[in-house]
């Protein structure tokens, strides 16, 4: 175990912080304060508006894979005072969630306290019964892991209390869901890690077709659906490579910029397409990320060694 904490309390390439040495040495150790700064930094690009924000293209950061100086960096370019000062929503980063579990990721691992970030399916966001694309970030306090959600501010979690309200059917379960809820320390049944998604689908007790993102569709993607069995694919190879620290970038955000996937072969394919080892490697790595404390040293090796799993060079590509 001390082994793994002490991997999970060093950054990985994408959340070094050695720029923001000075800042971070006098950022406080508590999650709860770390938490804060960054919603005082970043605005998910959904949320824009919500806040009566009007949508800047030039507040966007420009990297095809945000590493998190480069973050930092835009944000005191829009704004140069103390990052630990709020912003105003409009003098924001706009980012999408893998950024804000990042961030609070790089922050802790910077003050040496492990932490991972955690890609996977939110349940809260309207409890609609769909598992919504996101991630999340899983410290630890000294006895045990904490799923946070450094995202999900005080004006989210009113505005998904008040989306129960507004809702035809079960809206007092709903409500009392919304309401329990603390973003702070997620439940297993309000954040479902990659794997469990997997796993939910292969064994047939989840509709594939219930996990995927809410958004329209652009005809410049190119795509049809946001849903199903290929896109839980996605999702388990980052969250793969997020436990070996390597965040890479949601679906959407290379979409969005105009690129594609096809360099990283596993996640590209179509289901059809893979062969009955890829079925099976994948089943396993799966496993793997439901216990990360008893499989940490396979889920090491196998990320190195099986072919397919490792992020290429082209996907982390920093401009």
């Amino acid at each position: 175990m001390s082994e793994l904490l002490k991997y999970y309390s060093e950054p990985g390439v994408i959340t070094k912080l050695e720029r923001f040495q000075t800042f971070t040495e006098w950022l406080s150790p508590d999650p709860g304060a770390i938490y804060q700064v960054i919603q005082g930094l970043l605005v998910h690009d959904m949320w824009v508006s919500q806040y009566g924000v009007k949508y800047n293209p030039a507040h966007e950061y420009p990297q095809k894979t945000a590493y998190m100086e480069d973050l930092l960096d835009k944000a005191l370019e829009l704004d140069n005072s103390n990052l630990a000062i709020p912003r105003h929503p409009r003098d924001r980063v706009i980012v999408c969630c893998r950024e804000f579990a990042t961030l609070m990721c790089a922050f802790l691992r910077a003050k040496k306290i492990p932490a991972r970030s955690r890609c996977g399916f939110a349940l809260y966001f309207g409890w609609d019964g769909k598992y919504e694309d996101h991630w999340i970030c899983e410290y630890w306090n000294g006895t045990r892991w904490v799923m946070a959600d450094p995202q999900f501010d005080p004006f989210q979690q009113s505005t998904a209390i008040g989306w129960a309200f507004s809702a035809e059917e079960n809206a007092d379960d709903k409500i009392r869901k919304s309401r329990q809820l603390n973003p702070r320390d997620l439940k297993s049944n309000e954040f479902v890690t990659a794997g469990q998604a997997w796993k939910l689908c292969r064994e047939g007790k989840a509709s594939q077709e219930d996990f995927g993102i809410s958004c329209p569709i652009k005809p410049e993607w190119g795509i049809d659906s946001l849903y199903g069995l290929w896109f839980v694919r996605g999702q388990l190879l980052r969250d793969f490579a997020a436990l070996n620290k390597v965040e890479t970038v949601p679906f959407l955000v290379r979409i969005s910029k105009g690129l594609d996937w096809k360099p990283w072969r596993l996640l590209a394919k179509q289901d059809h397409q893979l062969s009955d080892d890829e079925w099976s490697m994948l089943d396993q790595i799966a496993e793997f990320t439901l216990d990360v404390d008893r499989y940490y040293s396979k889920i090491r090796d196998a990320y190195t060694s099986l072919s397919g799993l490792a992020v290429p060079d082209a996907i982390l590509l920093r401009e």
